[in-house]
């Protein structure tokens, strides 16, 4: 992919929320390779884990929900991937898993308010592209994930082991972090 880590991030995170908003035509075609391979980790995340995302997006849909430039002062939607995403770094940091995690979190969060897609996406982008850049540039970028998520054959991602496995063993604690703020909140 080219241009800067934070278009690119950009880019990624807005079709995704786009993706699962979509309006009465069908679906616009992903952007990129990786914009197609999130599209798919996501949605076999959140199809693997639905109860879980349902409770999440339930949650999320609370005080405060689109208002604000955060999506919803505390506790708002975008407060809490934020939240998530903070929490990450006390239980050893960012992993492709976690950023498939992560995303999928916050298409949940977008589902009962799609107004909410611009703070989601901010945060969303703040926190990968800036905070967590260093990270990304060093794991290859987009092009990394890409690669991390699909065999050097070609063969596509729902055939591929590696994909469910990554995610799930990558994400546990993401999905495990975010059932325990969510309790707490």
């Amino acid at each position: 992919m080219s241009g800067s880590l934070r278009d690119q991030t950009a880019l990624l995170v807005g079709d995704y929320l786009a993706h699962c908003r979509p309006g009465p035509a069908p679906p616009a075609p992903a952007p990129s390779p990786a914009a197609d391979t999130l599209r798919r980790a996501a949605a076999d995340l959140r199809r693997r884990h639905r109860r879980f995302f349902e409770r999440a997006a339930a949650a999320g849909g609370g005080a405060g929900g689109g208002a604000g430039p955060r999506g919803g002062g505390p506790g708002g939607p975008a407060e809490l991937l934020a939240r998530v995403a903070a929490e990450l770094e006390r239980d050893g940091g960012l992993n492709w898993g976690r950023v498939v995690a992560l995303v999928a979190l916050a298409g949940a969060l977008l589902e009962p308010d799609p107004s909410r897609r611009r703070a989601l996406a901010d945060t969303l982008c703040r926190y990968l592209a800036e905070e967590k850049g260093d990270w990304l540039r060093d794991h290859g970028g987009w092009d990394g994930f890409y690669h991390f998520f699909n065999q050097p054959d070609g063969r596509p991602a729902e055939q591929n082991s590696a994909l469910c496995n990554a995610i799930m063993a990558a994400a546990g604690f993401g999905l495990a972090g975010l059932a325990f703020l969510l309790a707490v909140r």
